[in-house]
């Protein structure tokens, strides 16, 4: 995998606007660290922390890239592909940008649910028109900075 696989920061600047969906306070530091360190600054992240307030983000805004976990929240940890949790899911979100009629164009599933992220791609990549990378958390930071110890 190259470093091209993200496209915030170095090559994007004002304007860039990025949706990271995930229930875990650490996965949005983590997330929000490996940015700075990367030296991206100009890019615009919005944090959802819900299915339902990334769908809110989608109808208000469009997004240059998403980010997106499944499992939203504690007692829906590995939750099998359609089962319904506690939480709507990230599966939901993929819904969502499935039926829209101009959805982002580059989504990163991010998720530690394996069945379930391998999933919310295939979804996505059925649709057609979206860039899909199936990439988890650990991994999407080692390519986001890589000189940091994950």
């Amino acid at each position: 995998m190259s470093d091209d696989i993200i496209i915030c920061g170095n090559r994007n600047g004002p304007g860039t606007r990025i949706l990271f969906l995930d229930d875990m306070a650490w996965r949005h530091s983590e997330f929000a660290k490996a940015l700075f360190k990367r030296g991206v600054e100009r890019v615009e992240v919005h944090r959802a922390w819900t299915a339902a307030e990334a769908k809110e983000y989608l109808h208000m805004y469009e997004f240059d890239q998403v980010f997106l976990d499944h499992d939203l929240c504690e007692e829906d940890i590995m939750l099998e592909v359609g089962e319904r949790g506690k939480e709507a899911s990230g599966m939901d979100v993929v819904d969502h940008i499935v039926a829209m009629e101009n959805p982002p164009k580059d989504i990163i599933v991010h998720s530690l649910n394996g069945p379930a992220r391998f999933e919310m791609c295939r979804r996505l990549e059925e649709r057609g028109g979206i860039r899909v990378r199936n990439l988890p958390f650990h991994d999407l930071l080692r390519l986001l900075c890589p000189a940091m110890d994950y």
